[in-house]
């Protein structure tokens, strides 16, 4: 008796099992080709999820160049905190966002 990954839920549990005890989800009729699949799906839905948390950043990155370009704030003013905060936040969210891409492509 081995312990498995629920190809489902992600959940560890036990080779022998009928159903998933966290989800419900059905491993009796799991053949190689609908366990490939299903893996192949949660990736993509994993990709596109930080592809919109990297899009999300970078508008967050523009957003903080936006205030400081047409607002103009003075120096020591609530707004140029907010927006080096924005840009700051931004980047380091977008190079987050980017790594983790890029170790999602290679697994």
């Amino acid at each position: 008796m081995a312990i498995i990954s629920c190809p489902f839920c992600g959940q560890r549990i036990s080779d022998k099992a009928a159903s998933c005890s966290k989800c419900g989800g059905d491993l009796t009729s799991n053949t190689p080709e609908k366990l490939a699949a299903i893996e192949r799906d949660r990736k993509n839905r994993k990709m596109q999820s930080l592809m919109n948390q990297s899009m999300l950043a970078m508008v967050l990155f523009l957003a903080g160049f936006g205030i400081l370009y047409w607002w103009q704030p003075v120096n020591h003013n609530y707004n140029q905190y907010v927006s080096n905060a924005a840009i700051g936040i931004g980047f380091c969210w977008y190079v987050v966002s980017r790594a983790r891409i890029i170790l999602l492509k290679r697994k």
